[in-house]
């Protein structure tokens, strides 16, 4: 979030920070929410551990912590009420630049590793703000340039979870 803040403000003419105050604390209490409530790890994690332990509470804790913040992003755009698929209506920002790389992850991640797809459970749970803006964010030119390619991120994802086993 430091770099893409410095970046808009390096360059304000992008049209990716809020002109007014109350729409940059928007955009900054925006951009929190789905930091804090969009883990898609730990439900990798836990789909690991259930495989091999045959355990699923902390998988479907992970689970319903994911779709309640699924839930409140959809809560918090459903009030925004702006008329177009991102925060800010049609006018991507800086929020949607924060959190494009961990929905790209999310969408191809879970749906490979575990039983969980994002925008399956948008639209299973009638989110059509969150199933809509998600859509919006990952379709974006820009944001599909910077994806890393499937193969590789499984690789790394692949990775971590064969460090997290070494050291359990």
């Amino acid at each position: 979030m430091v770099l893409t803040q410095y970046l808009s403000d390096r360059f304000p003419d992008t049209g990716l920070l809020p002109s007014n105050n109350e729409d940059r604390a928007t955009m900054r209490l925006f951009t929190e929410l789905c930091g804090s409530s969009l883990p898609y790890f730990p439900i990798v994690r836990a789909s690991a551990a259930a495989a091999k332990d045959g355990d699923t509470e902390e998988l479907e804790q992970a689970i319903e912590a994911f779709k309640q913040g699924l839930c409140n992003v959809n809560t918090f755009l459903d009030k925004m009420g702006n008329g177009g698929p991102f925060l800010f209506g049609e006018q991507f920002s800086l929020a949607e630049c924060n959190i494009a790389p961990f929905l790209q992850r999310a969408c191809i991640v879970l749906p490979s590793c575990t039983s969980v797809d994002p925008i399956k459970m948008c639209e299973e749970h009638n989110l059509i703000h969150a199933k809509a803006w998600i859509e919006s964010v990952i379709a974006r030119t820009s944001v599909k340039a910077a994806e890393l390619s499937n193969e590789e991120l499984m690789r790394g994802i692949n990775r971590i979870l064969e460090r997290l086993a070494s050291t359990k």
